[in-house]
């Protein structure tokens, strides 16, 4: 008997219950047929990015880190949400919107489990989710040399935002969400209900979950767009949606608070004194700038034609990245996602439709064996983390524990530090949480005004300090009455003087 022949759109369909099901819930078909090419490809990618987070001690380049493991093991100690500072000394007791709670509950479950190795390994994964995802999503539509110079572009654009913090591990919830809205607009139709939770988990690993609710909009405006049919019923399938997805995000500790914290965050003029909120330097290499460029040449050589919902969303990420060097990572996401289409269209799959690609068990057992094998030694093989400009291990050793107990005037980078090793900071780096005035004055502070100097450390009895080298006060203590040197090397400097 001949078996008919399936095509892409319905090659893991199954049954015709299954495709009613398909369309009942509006789930796109996240595994097409797909070469083995497209598969190997998306295994390689994975590995990669899976690699260097258990390899390059660039992902700890972020002294975020510490605070947001610590505040994760209060809580599990706890047993509670943690609702108020605990940390700093300016502002003990203070309420606190932990946006990012249960990112930092599973970064101190992974660093109770197995060191930093653990979170090395669970930021890894993180990644290589992403980078699964995008692969799979892009080969369902590219021949895998195309779907090859995408992703490696893709990749590109995440890798100087790659550092174990909560944006990474929201990341496979945000290319998830991505394809599903981009492939139901596509389709004209809306979105999956299969969605929402996957928008629920995201509001509650990290604020980036907005720029999944704003993507709602223009994505809406093409599917009505493009209906030829009943514009009216599609306006209100995706209206209904969109509430959906408000109602979802609403499910989060803090409610309404939490839904609306990231605009809050947004408005904190501080901000603009931290590196990643900071414009991309166009002086120096980057990858979102060759990436856009590279992207630019081909779709102008080839005529390639995008829909305006979608150039516009890009436009405007593509802004963003320029002016914040942080939204690099979102474009490294959204732009395969929404160019996919105009791509495939411009360069059709050859020999169109392929079947699906057969279990290979032997191909399995490879990729599981390098995963594993990398993760044991690894494991194996602790991580250590060593002095860094987020992490004055030496500096803070050398302290005195009579004096390590006393009141600090410290760097805002070591604040994370500080934090993770039972030092109260005088500040650290939620910028949102001290508020522009205060750090304007602390801004004052470390750049050497005397008169400031005098205020902040007779207010907050200030025994010692620890600063970067290149801190203006650094010079100015060495030059005051009783304060001395205890420590100095090319990452910290630790002095101490007179109690205010």
């Amino acid at each position: 008997m001949t078996v008919p022949t399936t095509t892409a759109g319905t090659a893991f369909s199954g049954s015709s219950q299954t495709t009613q099901a398909r369309r009942l819930f509006a789930l796109p078909d996240f595994m097409p047929a797909i070469t083995w090419q497209i598969a190997a490809l998306a295994g390689v990618a994975a590995l990669a990015v899976y690699a260097i987070a258990l390899y390059a001690p660039a992902i700890f380049n972020d002294g975020d880190t510490f605070w947001h493991i610590r505040a994760g093991q209060w809580m599990l100690a706890h047993r509670a949400l943690l609702d108020h500072d605990v940390f700093s000394r300016a502002f003990y007791g203070k309420p606190w919107i932990t946006q990012e709670w249960l990112s930092e509950i599973v970064m101190a479950g992974s660093y109770q489990l197995a060191g930093w190795s653990g979170v090395a390994i669970l930021t890894g994964c993180a990644m290589a989710a992403t980078a699964m995802l995008l692969a799979l999503y892009l080969g369902r539509k590219l021949d895998p040399l195309p779907c090859a110079i995408v992703l490696v572009l893709s990749i590109a654009c995440l890798m100087p935002n790659y550092l174990a913090r909560p944006h990474i591990l929201a990341l496979p919830f945000l290319t998830a969400w991505m394809i599903g809205v981009a492939d139901a607009a596509a389709s004209r139709r809306r979105p999956s209900w299969f969605l929402l939770p996957i928008m629920t988990v995201w509001a509650n690993l990290h604020g980036g979950f907005i720029f999944g609710l704003a993507l709602l909009g223009p994505m809406a405006c093409e599917a009505i767009w493009q209906s030829e049919s009943n514009r009216t019923r599609m306006a209100l399938q995706w209206g209904l949606f969109s509430a959906a997805a408000v109602a979802a995000a609403l499910l989060n500790p803090h409610g309404v608070t939490g839904l609306l914290y990231p605009f809050e965050l947004m408005r904190v003029q501080s901000l603009a004194a931290v590196g990643e909120w900071q414009p991309i330097d166009l002086h120096q290499f980057n990858t979102v700038e060759i990436s856009a460029l590279a992207a630019a040449f081909f779709f102008i050589w080839r005529g390639i034609r995008v829909s305006p919902m979608r150039l516009l969303v890009l436009i405007a990420l593509f802004h963003q990245s320029l002016v914040h060097a942080r939204y690099g990572l979102l474009l490294g996401i959204a732009a395969p996602v929404l160019l996919a289409d105009s791509l495939a269209a411009a360069m059709p799959r050859e020999g169109g439709a392929t079947g699906p690609v057969k279990p290979q068990g032997y191909v399995l057992a490879v990729f599981a064996a390098v995963v594993l094998v990398c993760t044991g030694l690894r494991v194996a093989y602790p991580l250590a983390r060593n002095d860094s400009e987020v992490a004055p291990t030496r500096a803070v050793a050398s302290v005195p524990a009579p004096l390590a107990s006393k009141p600090v005037f410290n760097n805002y980078a070591f604040g994370g530090f500080l934090i993770f090793h039972g030092v109260r900071p005088l500040v650290d780096s939620r910028a949102d949480f001290y508020g522009d005035a205060w750090l304007s004055d602390y801004s004052r502070v470390v750049n050497g005004d005397p008169s400031a100097v005098d205020r902040m450390f007779r207010k907050y009895r200030v025994a010692w300090t620890l600063l970067h080298p290149g801190d203006r006060l650094v010079a100015t203590l060495d030059h005051r009455p009783g304060w001395h040197r205890l420590f100095a090397d090319r990452y910290a400097v630790i002095q101490a003087g007179p109690v205010y």
